[in-house]
């Protein structure tokens, strides 16, 4: 997958970060869906004429109900834009832990280029710059002192 080709082949790279923004959005548009028809409702109450309380249901349907019709079509357009532009965020950090589990491992991790108009761009470089020194210091240190998974070094405050 070549990051500079700008063309994104998953759309959802982050199930659980894009998956609470797309709820929320969801949620809040919920939220503001019942605040404006409760709001309508009061000023019904209050300024139209004395009828039965549910009498005033069966007209907001009649004069609202075409605008709520559109804003669910709007809604999966709205959640997929979130998704999007989460993407534009989740990817970047989705490719720097995959680059960081690759160092943690003592593999070659080639420098990171993130698309253009994804945000953090600056993290690319600066863990580009952290892989490049690690690799300078384990080029450059004598191969007895290496560190190998199996001989890590126990925690702070371990009892052996």
């Amino acid at each position: 997958m070549n990051p500079r080709d700008g063309k994104r082949k998953r759309l959802f790279v982050d199930s659980q970060v894009q998956g609470a923004l797309a709820l929320r959005a969801v949620l809040y548009w919920g939220a503001s869906i019942a605040t404006m028809g409760l709001m309508l409702l009061c000023f019904r109450i209050i300024a139209g004429p004395a009828r039965l309380f549910y009498e005033h249901f069966d007209e907001m349907w009649f004069h609202y109900g075409p605008a709520l019709a559109g804003s669910i079509l709007i809604l999966p357009l709205l959640v997929i834009d979130v998704v999007r532009l989460s993407n534009r965020f989740a990817g970047p950090l989705v490719r720097l832990r995959r680059g960081m589990r690759a160092l943690a491992r003592g593999e070659h991790v080639e420098p990171l280029h993130f698309r253009e108009g994804d945000f953090w761009q600056e993290f690319a470089d600066e863990f580009n710059a952290v892989a490049a020194r690690l690799e300078r210091l384990q080029a450059a240190a004598p191969a007895t002192s290496a560190c190998h998974p199996s001989e890590e070094a126990e925690p702070a405050g371990a009892v052996g």
